[in-house]
């Protein structure tokens, strides 16, 4: 008999409906939802379930931080079956269920254990990080050796990237053993993946190279590093900004002289040969236009070669559920903890009202840039360069359209400003139906503040986002926003809407519960925990490794 765990917080909406058609009398179906959702008891009893299946409802009533390990572990708690499936994020169960136990699952994409049916067991995941997976996985191959199918994976693969990285370094790290088996998984794991993708996990380099090393846990009562940050955009990264600085306190210290590590910003400050410099870039604007190898974790300037840490070979700005830009002044999540609740308590008919009562069709405020420079791309590292395309969006827009930023007329620069982003949510607060979100570059992990701005104003946002974009995983319903990908300037003006309908609204008005409820204390602290982690680790291993 099989225990189905259906974790439903991001689930498909026809999972249980799935699960119902393939259960058996003696299955246990175990329902668990950590949404904090107040009516998910309530939907939970609407399912209706074969004679003879236990069904068991868990309902946390809080949202959980984090992966599935938290929703997990409480079902693993009351399985009273010999086998457990587990299924979470957008797995289906469409086709008829092989009742051939401890073998591979082909019954969803992601993550890796949604593919995997196994024998219950007293082994529990790790909570908060879903790179847990793997060394789960793995403990519990060497538990019940027959569930090891690696050529039988499921074709859509989980997303690789930083956390899978972080999970197979760290998985080899705490068990050498796990070498062979994850030589022969990580071929299966990375069939066709994302774009820039098998450049940061080559299965033949990566981890066994380790020509990128995750974040590994900061080494307990080390002295701490001495840190020199040097160059005119030192203060944009992450070790210039104050209220971050308390996360590595006792790991890092910021000295004149005499550094381990000499950490920049951007690459034309490096003006001197130290032996040991690492470019610290929270910019892919800036890593696109300057940097020589912009995905590369070693780059070779002039003065000699330098460390590269930026959104493409560190896991520092892969963020779990909060992107690391909005961690970085404490005004901003205030602003989105304000708007947001505000939000959250407006109807659908108040959506429909308001949107309909708006005097601007929509709102561009980004610099005015139209050289060709900024349409640059690399297409190995999903980045493309957006600031001429929303230039060439804002121009060809019609009906009532307003533009703002440098280089427009009668457009100041924000950096005039003392508290820009406050004075840019006072003055689109309600102000237009359409705000562009749309970033200077497109890269997978790189998420700004813009995007939630456009949601906090109650616009509609316009984003530039391909499938492996880091957007997605916020699990905001896609009607909420305008997704621009693959389109030109001309095309994505065309497809500018041009009113908003009750379909839209609802998903609206769903987006803003959600946004409400990303925001909170718990969630920010666990982000702001990994944030910290995962600068010590990496300039803990830049300084220990030597020169680049």
């Amino acid at each position: 008999m099989i225990a189905f765990i259906c974790l439903l917080r991001g689930a498909d909406p026809q999972l249980p409906r799935d699960v119902a058609a393939q259960a058996q009398p003696g299955d246990q179906v175990i329902l668990v939802d950590d949404s904090g959702a107040p009516d998910a008891l309530t939907r939970l009893r609407q399912f209706h379930w074969p004679a003879g299946v236990n069904v068991t409802p868990i309902v946390t009533g809080t949202a959980a931080p984090g992966d599935g390990g938290i929703a997990t572990n409480l079902a693993l708690d009351v399985v009273t079956t010999s086998h457990v499936l587990i299924l979470e994020g957008r797995t289906r169960l469409t086709s008829p269920l092989p009742r051939t136990l401890d073998q591979s699952l082909l019954c969803g994409p992601d993550p890796i254990l949604a593919q995997v049916i196994f024998p219950a067991t007293p082994l529990r995941r790790a909570e908060g990080t879903a790179r847990s997976d793997i060394a789960f996985l793995w403990a519990l191959r060497r538990a019940h050796g027959a569930i090891e199918h690696p050529d039988r994976w499921a074709t859509t693969p989980p997303r690789p990237g930083p956390a899978l990285i972080g999970a197979v370094t760290a998985l080899l790290d705490a068990d050498p053993t796990a070498s062979d088996w994850l030589q022969r998984s990580l071929p299966h794991w990375l069939t066709d993946p994302a774009p820039g993708a098998r450049r940061i996990l080559n299965s033949q380099q990566i981890p066994f190279g380790r020509r990128l090393t995750p974040p590994a846990p900061p080494r307990i009562n080390a002295a701490p590093l001495r840190i020199a940050l040097r160059g005119p955009h030192a203060r944009r990264t992450p070790l210039a900004y104050p209220h971050l600085a308390p996360l590595w306190a006792n790991h890092l210290t910021l000295v004149d002289a005499d550094a381990d590590l000499t950490v920049y910003g951007h690459p034309h400050d490096i003006i001197a040969d130290h032996p040991k410099t690492v470019l610290l870039s929270e910019e892919p604007l800036w890593d696109s236009l300057y940097s020589p190898a912009p995905v590369d974790d070693v780059i070779a300037l002039p003065m000699g070669s330098v460390h590269q840490l930026n959104h493409h070979t560190s896991a520092i700005f892969a963020y779990d559920r909060i992107p690391y830009f909005v961690l970085t002044d404490p005004r901003y999540i205030r602003a989105y903890q304000r708007l947001f609740a505000r939000n959250a308590a407006l109807s659908l008919a108040d959506w429909q009202a308001r949107f309909a009562a708006r005097q601007v069709d929509a709102f561009f405020m980004a610099e005015y840039r139209m050289t060709g420079v900024y349409d640059l791309t690399i297409p190995e590292a999903d980045m493309t360069g957006l600031c001429s395309w929303r230039t060439r969006l804002a121009l060809a827009a019609t009906g009532k359209v307003q533009r703002q930023g440098a280089g427009w007329p009668g457009s100041g620069t924000r950096f005039d400003l003392t508290d820009w982003h406050g004075d840019k949510l006072r003055q689109l607060d309600n102000h237009t139906r359409i705000l562009s979100a749309v970033e200077n570059t497109h890269q997978p992990a790189y998420l700004s503040e813009k995007f939630f701005d456009a949601f906090a104003v109650g616009a509609r946002p316009l984003y530039y986002a391909s499938p492996a974009h880091s957007v997605h995983t916020l699990g905001l319903p896609p009607g909420s926003w305008v997704n621009l990908h693959g389109l030109t300037s001309d095309q994505a003006a065309s497809a500018l809407p041009a009113s908003e309908d009750a379909d839209f609204c609802a998903a609206y008005a769903a987006a803003q519960t959600l946004l409400r409820d990303l925001f909170t204390e718990d969630t920010i602290a666990v982000e702001r925990a990994r944030l910290g982690r995962a600068v010590i680790a990496d300039l803990q291993r830049l300084a220990e490794s030597g020169a680049a």
